[in-house]
């Protein structure tokens, strides 16, 4: 059993790499033909670095001052919270028994993962809960919508490349 935690654990951060990484490319077309917006990276940094320094809820994030390190601190944490969603998914999938290679199951769970965004995230950016106090321009819902549709299909993605490579059961 712990052999396949860490197992679990190692895919996972690999799982959640490639599903960010997707989530980041896909998200990018998708703003090219003007279907998402969502928040600066720079707004998500500075409320990372806020954290960090015990500010939590902002009432409007564009209005708080730049810190240095934003962009950086982005796209860490970014990053970091796609490897432990990824991690977490590994986990709960060999618990349960299911494979973590099914595309309903791997494109629900990026789904369902559009809870942080709607009810942790732009409600401390101070854009209320699910965006709707934010710049419809930034079209927040919809953008969190499509960004967690494409990190589950990144999940979905690359765990078949590693079930197609034998790493995967």
């Amino acid at each position: 059993m712990r052999g396949e935690i860490i197992v679990s654990v190692l895919l996972g951060v690999g799982v959640g790499v490639a599903a960010t990484a997707t989530m980041d490319v896909l998200g990018a077309f998708a703003r090219r033909l003007g279907l998402v917006a969502g928040a600066r990276g720079t707004w998500v940094g500075r409320w990372y670095l806020g954290i960090a320094r015990g500010r939590f809820v902002h009432s409007d994030i564009a209005a708080a001052p730049e810190l240095a390190g934003e962009a950086s601190a982005a796209l860490v944490g970014h990053y970091l919270i796609g490897i432990v969603l990824s991690v977490f998914y590994f986990v709960v999938a060999g618990f349960l028994g299911v494979a973590p290679s099914g595309f309903l199951i791997a494109v629900g769970y990026g789904l369902a993962t559009c809870v942080f965004p709607w009810f942790l995230v732009l409600p401390a950016l101070g854009f209320g809960v699910f965006g709707v106090k934010g710049p419809p321009e930034l079209k927040l819902f919809t953008s969190s919508v499509l960004n967690h549709l494409f990190y589950g299909l990144g999940l979905w993605w690359s765990c078949n490349l590693l079930r197609l490579a034998g790493w995967l059961g």
